[in-house]
């Protein structure tokens, strides 16, 4: 029935296109020649009219009308196209006319038939029976219009020729619908049969035999190629039922072995599938159990979750990670987190639900560890005694513990969410480094920092890197050490007192040397001055310079010992320690055990490192002490000696240095070792040698303080200490410093002074000690100046009040009984603001004489000086 159908159509559609075509091709010739010819008989006539009006104007001018009847008669004569002619005057009454009967008539309307041309040259029309061309042209002279002339033209022959032209089309047409049935019919039958085992092939398909097989057409190419698309159409349904298939097993699958229970549910909430991890979530013991019972009604824990959870739903179609309780098979409660979509048809009734279910008991019990722990943490974090800070990658504070708020003043609540430099300006000094940790993620520690305006207060200051989900951040740690530094400076000076005890024998032994060459060279200069004979003044001169060169030698182990012993704060300034080693040399060649050979290896240039010159002093004096006594009372009864070596060398960091020591981030470090040859130490001892109180000595002759000074110290300088030692082999520690670039730093110069300064003037000399006193007056009176001397403070204070405005300059003692230096100087600065003190003290310049400076003395003076060093500093004093 359909290959009918379709061959019934095919013939239809054969014949009637190319009777459709003859149709339309006839009709458009047709109507095309008729235009033409009409268009060529409309010229011919015009051309007529104009003809006759220019020909009839004079005559009609001249009111001269029997010629125009002949005129008439013989256009019509002449031109077998013209069927007949008319002239009237401007009234219309007919002049002339091929026809005498209008002659007297009056002339008929312009408009006579289909009129299709109206313009001011004529008007053309066909008439009613389309028999003829009526064309009908005013007769114009100048602008006066004198008559019309009417055409006739016969279209005759025209429609003979149309009625000819559509007679040979209807004949054509025939012919060619008669060739177009035919072939229609075999073309029907041709392509058909084909296309019924095609349509045989396709309903297979669409049964599921996608192995069926498909037709050839070798004729043709268009039914060949639909073969092969149907075929190709075969392959990929084949191979998307497969796959979907595939999918399909695949979905069960995931569906069957999911950790999350997947469920799906009616709109009404009557479950119809679950996977067994639903079950299990539930507890329940299979399909069966549960597919019998509503979601909503049975499985919620309470009427108001559900409510709230239809609200949710119903209001945007779904819920996303919704935490709630729902009731198990054993009626115990479990928490999960539900996922679900309504899925709604066209009228908008809900069609099921689809969701899946997450058990998250496991993970609210962490949650709620983890909430203890953070409260535990924080209570850790706001009972600490160090200011606690952490701030983001822009520095914002982001923890503010209560030790911040009690150095700051500032609460949390006002810190947390600032930047740390808004709300807290001191700390606008270390952006920097809070910077540079951002970035290096390297741990930071600045020691002893002056954080606060207190000046009392040190801190050590902590920087450490956060890293938190990508952010870069830093925690900011403050640890108040005041008292820890107070501990430890008293510890360092108790070190130092022991240092001092160490070398008590051979301190005494030398000022004995010393006080021998003055005390003898006195004696025998006494002696020889009652000699009859007489002294000359060369002996003499001898004989002074021998207790001049004794003196400045004592002078020089009681600065010496001053400098180890003093408190003082920590000033770091360029230090060479070729000059530090020297100073220890010198100490130790008069204290040290005289067993040991002390051998000194300076640098061929100068040693500069920052740092703080008696503490340098200090670590190289325990160093000695330590070796000494490893080449002495360490080897008991056995023998004593050897060599103690101190050396400086310069050390360039490269790749092999930075790997044995990591601690290492300059360029450049300046070595000091310190070598001995002493019973040397296992590596277990090694380590444990910088502990503070380890000692490797016998009770009562180590505090186990002396290298645990050394590390501190190091540490402080930015520097780091290694050693290397072998039972019965000596130790070497070496001493690394930062190297200190000079280029374009004042380091200072020392000038010595070969010249006596004089002057002139009233000086006050107040100083409790006679012989001293006196001393000052002989020196101060031989170079020029007149001198007045006080026996204490409140004695110069009223006779500095009764000449003060004479007195140039005041020489005060520091130390006096009744009133000391310092109140004395503050005295004198109430009657003259512009007081000139020189302060002298046999005491170094330490934390003391700097406090008296700060006040507003000129300088200080340090005893025992001399005549030279006086005079200077006078005149120094006096002309500031």
């Amino acid at each position: 029935m359909t290959s009918f159908r379709l061959r019934t159509h095919l013939i239809a559609y054969c014949t009637l296109i190319p009777l459709l075509l003859t149709a339309a091709i006839i009709a458009l010739y047709t109507s095309r020649f008729k235009d033409y010819a009409i268009d060529n008989l409309t010229a011919y006539g015009k051309i007529i009219t104009k003809n006759t009006a220019f020909s009839v104007a004079d005559d009609l001018i001249t009111e001269n009308y029997a010629p125009l009847q002949e005129f008439l008669r013989e256009i019509v004569f002449r031109n077998e196209e013209v069927d007949a002619i008319q002239i009237s005057d401007s009234q219309g009454m007919i002049l002339a006319a091929s026809d005498v009967k209008l002659l007297g008539s009056v002339m008929g309307k312009e408009s006579v038939g289909n009129c299709f041309i109206k313009d001011e040259e004529a008007v053309i029309c066909i008439d009613d029976d389309a028999a003829q061309l009526i064309i009908t042209a005013p007769i114009v002279v100048g602008k006066i219009e004198l008559g019309k002339t009417r055409v006739f033209l016969p279209m005759r022959a025209i429609l003979s020729h149309l009625h000819t032209i559509q007679r040979n089309g209807a004949i054509i047409g025939f012919c060619c619908w008669l060739f177009a049935v035919t072939i229609g019919y075999f073309l029907a039958r041709y392509l058909t049969d084909p296309l019924q085992r095609f349509m045989a092939a396709a309903d297979s398909i669409s049964r599921g035999d996608f192995n069926v097989q498909i037709p050839e057409s070798r004729w043709v190419l268009e039914l060949d190629r639909f073969g092969y698309t149907l075929k190709a159409m075969a392959c990929a349904i084949a191979s998307r039922e497969q796959k979907l298939q595939n999918s399909e097993k695949k979905f069960r699958h995931l569906f069957e072995r999911a950790i999350e229970g997947i469920f799906v549910a009616d709109g009404k909430g009557q479950l119809l599938d679950v996977n067994p991890a639903f079950l299990q979530i539930l507890s329940a013991a299979s399909r069966g159990v549960l597919l019998d019972q509503n979601l909503f009604a049975n499985i919620f824990e309470n009427e108001e979750t559900l409510v709230h959870f239809q609200e949710e739903i119903a209001k945007k179609g779904f819920v996303k990670d919704y935490e709630l309780t729902l009731i198990k098979s054993d009626s115990s409660p479990v928490i999960v987190s539900l996922t679900c979509h309504m899925v709604k048809g066209n009228d908008g009734s809900i069609l099921k639900y689809e969701g899946l279910i997450r058990d998250i008991s496991v993970q609210k019990r962490a949650e709620k560890e983890i909430v203890r722990m953070r409260n535990y943490l924080n209570n850790i974090i706001e009972s600490m005694p160090s200011m606690l800070a952490t701030l983001d990658a822009d520095s914002i504070v982001t923890q503010w513990n209560s030790a911040a708020c009690r150095l700051t003043g500032i609460s949390s609540c006002d810190a947390i969410g600032r930047k740390i430099y808004d709300i807290a300006p001191i700390f606008s000094k270390y952006s920097q480094q809070v910077d540079a940790i951002k970035y290096q993620h390297r741990p930071l520690t600045l020691y002893r920092e002056k954080v606060t305006e207190d000046a009392e207060h040190l801190y050590n200051v902590t920087f450490f890197p956060l890293i938190a989900n990508g952010v870069n951040g830093v925690a900011l740690r403050l640890d108040d050490i005041t008292e820890l530094d107070l501990k430890e400076q008293q510890l360092r000076q108790a070190q130092k007192m022991e240092s001092v005890g160490t070398l008590a024998g051979g301190l005494a032994h030398d000022f004995n040397n010393v006080l021998a060459a003055i005390l003898g060279n006195l004696s025998l200069l006494k002696y020889k001055i009652h000699s009859p004979l007489g002294l000359p003044v060369s002996e003499i001169q001898e004989y002074l310079e021998r207790m001049e060169t004794a003196g400045s030698r004592a002078v020089d182990m009681v600065r010496q010992l001053l400098t180890l012993s003093r408190r003082h704060q920590i000033d770091l300034v360029p230090v060479d320690l070729n000059l530090s080693v020297e100073h220890v040399r010198k100490i130790g060649e008069n204290t040290f055990d005289k067993s040991v050979q002390l051998v000194v290896h300076p640098a061929e240039c100068p040693a500069y490192v920052l740092a703080d010159i008696t503490e340098m002093e200090q670590v190289l004096l325990n160093l000695c002490i330590n070796g000494i006594h490893a080449m002495t009372i360490m080897r008991g009864d056995g023998v004593w000696g050897g060599t103690l070596t101190i050396a400086i060398d310069k050390v360039v960091v490269d790749q092999l240095f930075q790997k044995r020591h990591p601690e290492a981030s300059g360029s450049a470090y300046w070595k000091m070792s310190v070598s001995d040859t002493g019973v040397g130490m296992d590596t277990k001892t090694a380590a444990k040698i910088f502990d503070p109180f380890f000692t490797t000595k016998e009770q009562g002759k180590g505090t186990g303080l002396g290298l645990a000074m050394v590390y501190n110290i190091i540490r402080q300088e930015q520097g780091f200490i290694d050693v290397y030692s072998e039972p019965g082999h000596g130790s070497t520690f070496n001493v690394y410093l930062p190297l200190l670039e000079t280029e374009g730093l004042d380091i200072g110069s020392v000038r010595d002074t070969f010249f006596i300064s004089r002057g002139d003037g009233l000086v006050l000399v107040v100083d409790d000690d006679d012989i001293v006193r006196q001393m000052a007056e002989d020196i101060l009176q031989s170079i020029g100046y007149t001198v007045l001397t006080a026996v204490n403070g409140q004695e110069g204070v009223e006779m500095y009040r009764q000449h003060q405005s004479s007195i140039k300059g005041v020489l005060l003692d520091m130390v006096m009984p009744v009133m000391s230096g310092r109140e004395a100087f503050l005295e004198m600065k109430k009657i003259n603001p512009e007081v000139k003190v020189l302060l002298a003290s046999g005491f170094r310049q330490d934390e003391r004489v700097e406090d008296i400076l700060g006040l507003g003395v000129k300088a200080f003076l340090q005893k025992p000086y001399t005549l030279a060093s006086l005079a200077l500093t006078m005149q120094q004093v006096i002309e500031s």
